[in-house]
């Protein structure tokens, strides 16, 4: 490994512009707002969308390159049992379209329409583009940090947890929040918690 120093401004930084997080969201050809979205969802904010229904269509690539992204998965918001999720999903996964399959930069795609990264979250906030994004999720820390604090938990505990375990990740995160806690502090949170002292 290496060190090395990012120019700044760069597209980097966070779990968010890691080519690794961004390949693995991606099918190696192509990228989807909706598999990168739901991955935010999912693993950044412990939030997972319910299942499409079973009868949804999945919008097929446009192979000429006439229509943009967002025209190709406007369908989705059209139907209002599918818009309810995707009013979630797909800002997010709009927000990461500046960045193509493999997680290299892009500006445009490949039929030359510009990549157009800006969205509204389902509370209302706007931004232009992936740090914009990123700047909204870092003022409202609170589902990244119950979510990480209860992966970490199942973690330690080799098993989900559960309603039960509830007050346990709530009392973790009350004292995280007084304290102005890091990661390393959680870690010792978790491991002296009663859940994991009983496990």
């Amino acid at each position: 490994f290496q060190r090395v120093t990012l120019p700044k401004p760069s597209q980097r930084g966070g779990l968010l512009g890691q080519t690794a997080v961004l390949t693995a969201s991606a099918n190696g050809v192509d990228t989807s707002p909706v598999v990168r979205g739901i991955w935010i969802l999912d693993n950044l904010l412990g939030a997972p969308p319910a299942p499409p229904p079973p009868d949804v269509e999945i919008p097929e690539p446009d192979a000429r390159g006439d229509l943009t992204i967002r025209e190709l998965y406007a369908k989705h918001r059209t139907v209002d049992s599918c818009n309810n999720c995707h009013q979630k999903i797909d800002p997010l996964g709009f927000a990461l379209e500046t960045y193509d399959a493999i997680g290299a930069w892009r500006t445009q795609y490949a039929s030359g329409h510009v990549v157009d990264a800006s969205g509204m979250l389902p509370n209302g906030k706007r931004f232009e583009d992936v740090a914009g994004l990123k700047r909204l999720m870092q003022e409202e820390l609170d589902p990244f940090s119950r979510n990480l604090t209860r992966k970490l938990m199942t973690y330690a505990t080799g098993r989900r947890m559960s309603i039960a375990d509830r007050a346990e990740i709530d009392a973790i995160m009350q004292r995280m929040k007084s304290e102005r806690g890091g990661l390393r502090d959680l870690v010792k949170h978790v491991v002296t918690s009663e859940v994991f002292l009983t496990k």
